[in-house]
């Protein structure tokens, strides 16, 4: 039965993209895909059983990992970690090794679809091969530079709550910018699936999925994520595209 590795706030460098998680318990999926029972149980602590999942999800889980990978031409590592919100994301770990993740939360969304599983784990080597957790590091730095200095500012002018204020900008900026990836990744995530077979409709079918989750309220406009609606319609447009110029370029 696989052990959880403990990694002391693996995933603290996670200031990007599509999630942060933090000394979490993780699993790792390649560990878990010559389990020979029909049932691979995920352990906890004092040996608890976290969440049981078919040893063919593990396999179909892996192996759409290693043909996304081999598409986008980004190495890493896949694990499954805790937490019960539906989340994935990809950064690196304490060691520098680049890694995508997918939450038990998700996992249990999700249930046995190899194509979903597939399409999460584009989305996220996307955000890879496009620079974006680079992109954030740097991003991170800067905005916390700058708002330091304005914060500053403001406050010898002698401007009311001027950390509220500055802190409020850049979250505006630095959200924006993380929204702007979210599509970027979405949009290359689309040529991953149809490059190894398999159906770019289930990135539709996720975030309608996803429409269907009572989050409660909240300001989209601090999101780091378009909202879901927003993402079906983009991800409708960008399949009818590619699958337009794919039967156009095949027809004699």
């Amino acid at each position: 039965m696989p052990r959880p590795q403990k990694f002391l706030c693996l995933f603290l460098l996670l200031l990007f993209g599509c999630g942060v998680q933090q000394g979490k318990l993780v699993w790792r999926v390649k560990d878990m895909a010559l389990e020979r029972r029909p049932m691979v149980e995920l352990l906890g602590d004092q040996e608890k059983i976290v969440l049981r999942i078919p040893t063919r999800t593990i396999q179909e889980m892996t192996l759409a990992h290693f043909r996304i990978s081999r598409a986008a031409g980004v190495q890493s590592e896949l694990y499954i970690v805790e937490g019960d919100e539906p989340n994935a994301f990809a950064g690196p770990d304490p060691r520098g090794q680049k890694i995508i993740a997918i939450s038990l939360g998700m996992i249990k969304l999700i249930g046995a679809d190899a194509h979903q599983y597939a399409a999460l784990i584009a989305h996220e080597a996307a955000h890879w091969a496009k620079g974006h957790i680079d992109a954030g590091r740097t991003r991170a730095t800067t905005l916390t530079a700058i708002g330091t200095l304005v914060g500053a500012g403001l406050g010898a002018a002698g401007v009311p709550a001027a950390g509220l204020i500055t802190g409020l900008g850049v979250d505006l900026v630095d959200s924006s910018f993380n929204r702007d990836q979210e599509r970027e990744a979405d949009a290359q995530s689309i040529d991953y699936l149809i490059a190894t077979n398999y159906d770019p409709r289930v990135a539709v079918a996720m975030q309608e999925k996803f429409l269907t989750l009572d989050t409660g309220a909240h300001l989209s406009f601090l999101s780091s994520h378009p909202s879901s609606e927003e993402r079906v319609q983009n991800l409708k447009t960008i399949i009818q595209r590619k699958t337009e110029r794919s039967t156009a370029s095949g027809a004699p």
